[in-house]
């Protein structure tokens, strides 16, 4: 566990559990922005720190999606037996649902997309501590058939979980600078990412790409009306 900072008297105690340094410091900027929060450690996302995250006695607990979605869940699975009253925050590039279901089920109390302002993800912080954020995963179990065709399609074609997170966003029209901002990398390293999904797909551009998901079902249909997929989704508290 790395200190960050010293628990003032009233503040609740945040724990961070990622990977990449980038999102431990991009959560301490916002928290150093939003009264009432401290930030008193970090863990990397690695198996068996239930232990040393419960140890730090946190209010809250935000944990990254690690690049790897299963991995993600089974730390949110492990901090919610080792901290059952803390609120569990899940950070995700995109809020597409085939997998947040799965994170929701293991115990996260929110999930929230690093797209969000910080000024937001400040507040729906205090409003998540609170227990006054709902919004119900629409028709996630009903989904599950739907999720596990996608999932199949995009084990065909090789695609690993960080690269089907990037072609998400690909597809939403995300630039590469976008895209690195979102996952907290360089631009060097999504261009990295690129070329091998479009070295995957046989495509050589990122028109072709979004072409060749949608085609394909590598990602899900983009809705009819042309909106943006919620940026905030919720369990009951």
């Amino acid at each position: 566990m790395g200190a960050v900072d010293i628990t003032a008297d009233g503040k609740r105690r945040v724990v961070v559990v990622a990977n990449d340094a980038g999102i431990v410091h991009a959560i301490g900027r916002v928290l150093r922005q939003t009264a009432g929060f401290s930030l008193v450690g970090y863990v990397g996302g690695r198996p068996g720190v239930a232990a040393l995250v419960a140890s730090a006695q946190p209010d809250v607990v935000v944990v990254d999606d690690l690049g790897a979605p299963a991995q993600a869940v089974l730390r949110i699975k492990e901090v919610r037996a080792a901290v059952p009253e803390a609120k569990i925050v899940l950070l995700v590039p995109s809020t597409e649902l085939a997998w947040l279901k799965d994170a929701v089920s293991a115990g996260a109390t929110a999930v929230l997309s690093k797209a969000i302002d910080p000024a937001s993800a400040g507040t729906l912080m205090r409003e998540i501590v609170r227990g006054r954020v709902f919004h119900c995963l629409p028709d996630a179990v009903a989904s599950s058939g739907v999720s596990s065709e996608m999932d199949a399609v995009q084990a065909q074609f090789g695609l690993t979980p960080r690269e089907i997170e990037l072609l998400q966003l690909v597809v939403s029209g995300a630039t590469n600078g976008l895209l690195a901002r979102q996952l907290f990398v360089t631009e060097q390293t999504v261009k990295f990412h690129l070329s091998n999904i479009y070295r995957k797909l046989g495509v050589a551009n990122r028109t072709q790409a979004t072409r060749f998901a949608y085609a394909h079902g590598l990602v899900a249909p983009a809705p009819a009306d042309g909106s943006q997929s919620e940026t905030v989704v919720m369990k009951a508290a």
